[in-house]
């Protein structure tokens, strides 16, 4: 981007905001004093985060920061100290307010314009859409393994935690029982359920979930664990409301996306993962 553009920027406003739409890539303008304050966004990023023209610059008169997720505020103010120590280029990952209400992970990479006097910055940057970081896919996702087999369990748990989440785990049916229905303080967007389970085999803790009084009983989401000859089991399952399956041995990509359809609350979602055998 020229590096007069803010010269341009203040000489003759509307003629550079018109140049500034004219390019398809999101760029944004933005000053830092005591506080962050964003001069112009272009059609481009309006778009991107699914606003009308001019959404953007609006939505960020009155409070500049309100358009990045809470926890990534801190982190922007990070990146622009370090850009003012040791350079002019930064490159800040945080995810940005749509206008559907969802955030959309975004890379802000900027450069140093201009510095004037009393300690103000001046940044041109670029907003790109990047997918999430695997690390927080299920941030805040909580879910209840019952399996018996040590494989099953290590293929769950590891994804789980490799993609931000959290579990319980047992390889006893009635422990599981348990847990699920003593979780007034958990909400599990998910119960994976396998063989070999000690005391309650797995579709004896379906039934007796889905029949359960807890209030997500009936509708949270259970994904049996089922090998090839497993008909009679699955068929049982479908017959009481479960139409979530995974075959064995459990392969990570399809384990993933299944985890990734199960974000949601079970209340919301009460079938998120269709995976036929």
């Amino acid at each position: 981007m020229d590096k007069n553009i803010f010269r341009d920027f203040e000489n003759n406003r509307q003629y550079t905001m018109e140049r500034l739409d004219g390019i398809s890539s999101a760029v944004v303008l933005f000053m830092v004093s005591d506080e962050i304050k964003f001069l112009h966004f272009n059609l481009a990023a309006d778009k991107l985060f699914g606003y009308e023209k001019g959404g953007l610059s609006a939505l960020t008169q009155k409070d500049a920061l309100s358009i990045f997720h809470p926890d990534y505020v801190d982190r922007l103010y990070s990146e622009i100290i370090a850009t003012m120590r040791d350079g002019k280029l930064f490159n800040y990952d945080c995810r940005i307010l749509c206008r559907d209400g969802s955030y959309q992970w975004t890379k802000l990479s900027a450069q140093l314009a201009r510095q004037r006097e009393g300690g103000r910055l001046y940044f041109h940057g670029v907003l790109t859409p990047i997918p999430a970081p695997l690390d927080s896919i299920l941030k805040g996702c909580h879910y209840l393994i019952a399996a018996g087999e040590a494989a099953d369990r290590g293929v769950l748990l590891g994804l789980i935690e490799q993609m931000g989440g959290t579990c319980d785990i047992t390889d006893n049916g009635l422990d599981a029982l348990d847990l699920f229905t003593g979780s007034g303080q958990q909400d599990y967007r998910g119960i994976f359920i396998g063989s070999r389970l000690s005391v309650l085999n797995g579709f004896e803790l379906a039934k007796d979930i889905r029949h359960c009084d807890h209030p997500s009983g009936a509708c949270i989401p259970l994904i049996l664990l089922v090998s090839a000859s497993d008909h009679e089991t699955v068929q049982a399952a479908r017959d009481i409301g479960i139409d979530t399956f995974l075959k064995k041995p459990l392969d990570q990509e399809e384990v993933s996306g299944l985890l990734k359809a199960l974000k949601q609350p079970a209340h919301s979602s009460p079938q998120p993962g269709r995976n036929r055998v």
